[in-house]
């Protein structure tokens, strides 16, 4: 999920958090077998097509679907070099997601400092390493973002997580009995985290 999430994510020039509809259309993609490749290459023949319309996943969805029935397979396109991304861009977005949970820490929201370490000991270590280890960024990247999504849900409180997943099951709903219900739940489940994030205004940091 998370390579089609960054690629989309790197198409539309932002990154994102694929919504619990997108989420549930890949999860069903890989449950029918189609090919990462296929998806990534319907996304992009989506861009072709449309270019700034492509507004989600769903909308590239005949893309990948036809690229799939026709029998080509596409060869898996190489991800782009990690190098490819400024060090500089790196340390600016976690110093910004430094900075917010800094702010969230006292009081009940002490929850946020597990992340608030981690991102300190990655900071630290890009400051004095010539040329980072990439393979290691990016999967410390990852840890930051799943401690900040653990402590969203302690911080978000008991109405508020309710009223996001309400929001999320509308969305979902038509997708009920198509979907496996793990799925859905992992969907909304995400779409919680991501409206926690976008209220506290927290990037992700490990979209690279």
């Amino acid at each position: 999920m998370s390579a089609i999430e960054a690629h989309l994510g790197a198409r539309r020039g932002k990154a994102l958090v694929l919504s619990p509809r997108d989420f549930a259309l890949a999860r069903a993609w890989h449950g029918s077998g189609v090919p990462l490749a296929s998806a990534l290459v319907g996304i992009d023949r989506a861009f072709e097509a449309a270019g700034e319309d492509v507004s989600s996943l769903a909308f590239c969805r005949r893309h990948v679907e036809e690229l799939q029935a026709s029998g080509l397979q596409p060869r898996a396109r190489p991800a782009p070099p990690a190098e490819s991304v400024p060090v500089h861009e790196v340390q600016a977005l976690l110093a910004t997601l430094f900075e917010k949970l800094q702010a969230l820490r006292p009081g009940p929201l002490a929850c946020f400092e597990p992340p608030l370490r981690k991102i300190q000991e990655v900071r630290d270590l890009m400051a004095v390493a010539t040329r980072p280890n990439w393979d290691y960024l990016r999967a410390k990247l990852l840890e930051i973002d799943d401690d900040v999504a653990a402590a969203l849900l302690q911080a978000t409180s008991a109405a508020e997580r309710e009223s996001y997943l309400e929001e999320a099951k509308r969305a979902t709903e038509r997708l009920r009995g198509r979907v496996e219900d793990k799925a859905l739940e992992g969907a909304r489940a995400r779409f919680v985290v991501q409206r926690a994030r976008e209220r506290l205004g927290l990037p992700l940091v490990s979209l690279l």
